[in-house]
């Protein structure tokens, strides 16, 4: 017979706040340390990296500016810094998750492994050095560092395919439907640092689609905890899709060419996805992926984004209101998932917005941006 919930061990094992209650705790303590607006709004005023460097060696990333190389720049000590710290607080999310939710957490972090494998390929192609290549990587998914290694010195496409596929991300990966359609040469040709641009943007989409799709099924959506991150991952997925549309159709790509870089696992149906994939320009797009929005303030945020869009051409107004709405997002489900999984990675999307902030804010400095403008594309909630 069933044991009484609150007694026996069933009611120990369902006992939320047994389950969760010092992960939970730990987030809100970590949460305390968080960048403020001011604390963001302080680093833009500054006039060198070097200031940012020194603000940030007096708050919770202190630890992460020890023991740097000798030779690197104010901006690469500053990435270089935040990249640390990132990995750090992804790990010990991952010691104080309960057993149980370790699954879905890791997961999520398969984000970074995609994020890796996508800059070491993008850099591999522009013939970038192998320290520039891994100052702009994010040490925090299922990925070792010494595969990552291995991949970033990679002799050769038969060398990075083969260190990809022995990996366990690689491993499923290659076995999943999102790569299949690619034949194994053609594959190996996208490795070369000199890859045809069309062929690697399709293996760099089958990348976001496996994620999308692999984290997406992890996720119950049955379990009213675990839906705000469902709904997140759901946002990030139509958010991607829209932009790539966007892109894709500027550059003169046809409807067919649109539908093969869209990831699944989103929440706009294919018929929605054709019809922004068939829009004759950005401003049609617009139109159609302004549904992803739901409250007043992302519509008028997404509306000013177009006025800015037909004033200087810049896509990148849309990313940033997409980029908010989602932290906003992640705020919400960080705040009403109490004693669930909700809050750590409701915590991990804050935190990745912190580390994108302080990267917009030294690039800008080091490119002589006005702060004004770097502001623009700052995500703060």
């Amino acid at each position: 017979m069933q044991p009484n919930q609150g007694g026996g061990l069933l009611g120990a094992v369902s006992f939320k706040p047994l389950i969760y209650g010092y992960s939970n705790a730990r987030v809100r303590a970590m949460r305390r340390f968080l960048l403020t607006r001011r604390g963001a709004e302080d680093m833009l005023k500054m006039n060198t990296n070097a200031a940012v460097a020194e603000y940030l060696s007096r708050t919770a990333y202190r630890e992460s500016f020890a023991n740097m190389p000798l030779k690197v720049t104010d901006e690469e000590r500053v990435e270089l810094a935040i990249q640390r710290n990132f990995a750090a607080t992804a790990q010990k999310l991952l010691r104080v998750a309960p057993a149980i939710t370790r699954p879905t957490l890791e997961a999520f972090l398969g984000r970074y492994d995609i994020h890796n494998i996508q800059t070491i390929l993008l850099a591999r192609k522009l013939g970038k050095a192998p320290e520039e290549t891994e100052r702009l990587l994010i040490p925090a998914g299922n990925i070792s560092r010494q595969e990552i290694a291995r991949l970033i010195g990679a002799k050769s496409a038969d060398e990075f395919y083969a260190v990809l596929r022995s990996t366990a991300f690689g491993a499923k990966f290659f076995a999943s439907a999102s790569i299949r359609k690619i034949p194994r040469a053609q594959i190996k040709a996208i490795f070369q640092p000199g890859a045809d641009e069309e062929k690697l943007e399709l293996f760099l989409s089958a990348l976001d689609f496996y994620y999308y799709e692999s984290a997406s099924s992890v996720i119950l959506s049955s379990d009213k905890d675990a839906s705000a991150i469902l709904d997140i991952l759901r946002s990030e997925a139509d958010a991607k899709n829209v932009m790539t549309s966007m892109r894709l159709r500027r550059g003169g790509a046809d409807k067919k060419v649109i539908m093969e870089h869209m990831v699944g696992g989103g929440r706009m149906s294919r018929s929605q996805l054709e019809k922004l994939a068939a829009a004759k320009d950005v401003h049609e797009q617009v139109s159609i992926a302004s549904s992803f929005f739901i409250s007043q303030t992302g519509k008028a945020e997404f509306g000013e984004a177009e006025k800015l869009y037909k004033s200087d051409g810049q896509l990148s107004h849309f990313e940033v209101v997409f980029e908010r709405s989602i932290a906003r997002r992640s705020l919400h489900a960080l705040r009403r998932s109490i004693m669930s999984i909700g809050a750590l990675i409701g915590f991990l999307f804050l935190k990745e917005q912190e580390v994108s902030n302080i990267t917009k804010i030294v690039r800008a400095k080091a490119l002589g941006i006005a702060p004004e403008k770097a502001a623009e594309m700052l995500v703060l909630v």
